[in-house]
């Protein structure tokens, strides 16, 4: 069973690139965009996350522009949020979640981790995560890495938060995996610099646990044959993967 993934870019802004590669390109600005991913071909109907709007971002150091309403997005698919019956979520920061509540008839795929974690985060990181998003949904819970339906794999890829899971979806140009953790293709391109320290990918700037998400980013790295990192803006230019 083979899909193709249909990047739906909600808003965009701009932001420093060490937020993709930690303690690199620090002071250096550039875009970033906020997508749902939908897989098409998928039966059930599936998305990869539940998306945000700009007004979601309220932090005004880090303000995203609006680009088009979840339903103008998924209408280019002849879609509604009604229509969706699968959400599976790469984690449950607001920027993933925040739209939870369109999905009516849909089931919410997570890691049992990643909730327990999001209803009692360590106050630090409690910004990232609104229960008024993500409380008394309809949940599947998974444990670690499994297939969630013929072609569609998560991967537990966890650092930048307890239990963020990457998807594994089988396009035609082999799997293709949608980053669970926030990151650009920059994320996964060694430098020279990198190199030379001996590392062949970098941490995900926003994390609490660094070693973690530089080994989740790896694992990414030697899986895939098609790496979609959640906020690389290239994906706002393209139609289709795979």
């Amino acid at each position: 069973m083979t899909y193709v993934i249909r990047p739906i870019a909600l808003c965009a802004g701009t932001r420093d690139q060490s937020q993709w590669t930690y303690r690199w390109n620090i002071g250096r600005k550039g875009p970033s965009a906020c997508y749902i991913w939908y897989l098409e071909g998928s039966d059930p109907i599936t998305i990869v996350d539940a998306g945000a709007q700009g007004e979601h971002f309220t932090n005004p150091e880090f303000p995203m522009t609006p680009l088009i309403s979840l339903e103008e997005g998924l209408q280019k698919y002849g879609l509604t949020p009604g229509d969706v019956k699968q959400v599976i979520v790469t984690h449950l920061h607001f920027d993933h979640i925040a739209l939870s509540r369109k999905y009516i008839n849909a089931a919410f795929i997570v890691q049992r981790k990643e909730l327990m974690f999001a209803k009692n985060p360590h106050v630090f990181l409690s910004v990232d995560y609104n229960p008024e998003y993500f409380s008394g949904l309809n949940y599947r819970l998974l444990d670690g890495d499994q297939e969630v339906m013929p072609g569609v794999k998560v991967l537990l890829t966890p650092g930048h938060s307890p239990g963020g899971q990457s998807v594994e979806v089988s396009v035609r140009g082999g799997k293709a995996i949608i980053t669970g953790f926030c990151a650009q293709m920059s994320t996964f391109i060694q430098t020279p610099a990198m190199k030379a320290w001996g590392m062949e990918v970098a941490a995900a700037g926003l994390h609490i646990d660094c070693r973690e998400v530089y080994e989740s980013a790896l694992k990414v790295k030697q899986t895939a044959d098609i790496i979609v990192p959640l906020h690389d803006p290239m994906f706002m230019e393209m139609e289709r993967i795979g």
